[in-house]
């Protein structure tokens, strides 16, 4: 039987891939120290200062700090949300790829494959060193993972009208020219 659109071999293979090289990365920011994690949010961290504070310099030093931290703390749950979102996404297009069409099942297991993740990453930042596991974080990263999910069930749903729709107007026009009636 001839596989067609997310059944094929090489779709599978680099959505399973998408999907792994994401959770690696998740993998590998919460197995940063707490000093690594704040270097690297730190440079976004500057990035939006500097974008939105042009005056941050002439603040005086407590107020830096606090809006230093507050932007800080947005920065950080913003990637995790994003992180998360990004991984919804493609577990979705990824089961799709596997198991097909049992359509309306992929959204809710998409999402529980995202939150166990989300659980488990807490569970390993809780044994890095200077690093500590929220439940805050697992509803956060929950709700990218959901967000994610739900954008990709969008673009296939809207994907599929889209070639069905093409399919019914090259079914009514077989050789590409408008019928005269």
């Amino acid at each position: 039987m001839e596989q067609t659109g997310w059944q094929r071999t090489w779709v599978r293979v680099v959505l399973t891939m998408l999907t792994a090289a994401v959770m690696l990365l998740i993998f590998f920011f919460s197995n940063e120290t707490a000093d690594r994690s704040d270097r690297t949010s730190g440079i976004f961290t500057r990035v939006v200062i500097d974008t939105a504070y042009p005056d941050f310099e002439e603040l005086p030093e407590p107020e830096q700090e606090e809006v230093y931290n507050v932007i800080q703390h947005l920065v950080r749950k913003t990637a995790h949300f994003t992180e998360y979102a990004l991984l919804g996404l493609l577990l979705r297009f990824c089961l799709q790829s596997w198991i097909g069409n049992k359509k309306r099942h992929l959204l809710p297991v998409s999402w529980m494959i995202g939150t166990l993740y989300a659980v488990t990453d807490e569970l390993h930042q809780l044994l890095t060193d200077g690093r500590a596991g929220q439940w805050t974080d697992v509803v956060l990263d929950s709700s990218g993972v959901l967000t994610g999910a739900v954008i990709a069930s969008v673009v296939v749903v809207l994907g599929s009208k889209a070639y069905i729709a093409a399919k019914e107007k090259e079914a009514r026009e077989p050789d590409g020219v408008l019928q005269k009636q």
